[in-house]
């Protein structure tokens, strides 16, 4: 946590197939390209702007900073054929990297897991980084996110209805980290190091709105030695983790 400048740029990208008079299958992809600090490095450079004595520059005072970050959602809604059931699945894939004037990713650019939208076995940003298994007194954020989820969704009663689900994914750092040790991403490492929750959830669907509470218990857990990750034997009722939500998750 420290003062910081972001000065940047940001491009998104949203198609959206989807027929509102029908319901039918289709296709949402967002992509979000984001940048902060090149020009403002470009023109310290060029001037011959001083750095400070940490070697770094400034503006006003404060620290800019200086990285490249990338988002891509992608998810397929699929209804069957009475048109009241459908499956919902979702690919997600972050990344950034600070370099030059920055260390690390600002805070509010990392990426989390956990929570009512994601990894719903975990609580609000209580996943990863990767195998990291300490008590940190920082919330858990990373550079890299990868994510899967698939969810059915089905009525009950009226307004009242339910889900099926079942998320895969986790964060990582890009660099070795001192704070989260075990965090950082290795090719030849973050397949094992994917948490997976299940869980079922209860909609009211109230048109104008909808009112959603997703319970979910942590299946595999990478904070675990790799060879006691999968948790299904050992769940207690404390290890079910209640969401509550406005809106379906994705």
């Amino acid at each position: 946590y420290s003062d910081h400048m972001i000065v940047g740029l940001r491009y998104s990208y949203i198609f959206n197939n989807q027929n509102m008079m029908a319901l039918q299958h289709f296709n949402y992809l967002r992509v979000d390209l984001e940048s902060s600090g090149n020009l403002l490095h470009a023109i310290n450079s060029v001037a011959g702007t001083p750095k400070t004595d940490s070697g770094y520059y400034q503006v006003l005072g404060v620290r800019y900073s200086q990285f490249v970050r990338m988002s891509i959602d992608f998810r397929h809604y699929y209804y069957f054929s009475r048109k009241t059931n459908s499956l919902v699945t979702r690919l997600l894939f972050g990344a950034g990297i600070p370099y030059l004037n920055s260390d690390e990713l600002p805070y509010e650019k990392g990426f989390y897991a956990g929570g009512a939208n994601d990894m719903r076995g975990w609580l609000f940003k209580e996943l990863g980084p990767g195998e990291y298994s300490g008590d940190s007194p920082y919330e858990k954020v990373g550079d890299i996110q990868i994510e899967g989820n698939i969810e059915y969704r089905f009525p009950i009663y009226s307004f009242f209805k339910g889900a099926l689900f079942i998320d895969i994914g986790n964060i990582w750092t890009y660099k070795k980290s001192e704070t989260f040790p075990g965090g950082q991403f290795h090719f030849d490492k973050f397949i094992s190091q994917m948490a997976i929750d299940a869980g079922v959830g209860f909609r009211f669907d109230f048109k104008v709105l909808i009112f959603r509470i997703d319970v979910a218990a942590p299946m595999r857990n990478p904070a675990y030695p790799a060879s006691n990750r999968w948790r299904i034997a050992y769940l207690q009722p404390i290890d079910f983790v209640w969401n509550f939500g406005i809106g379906y998750p994705f």
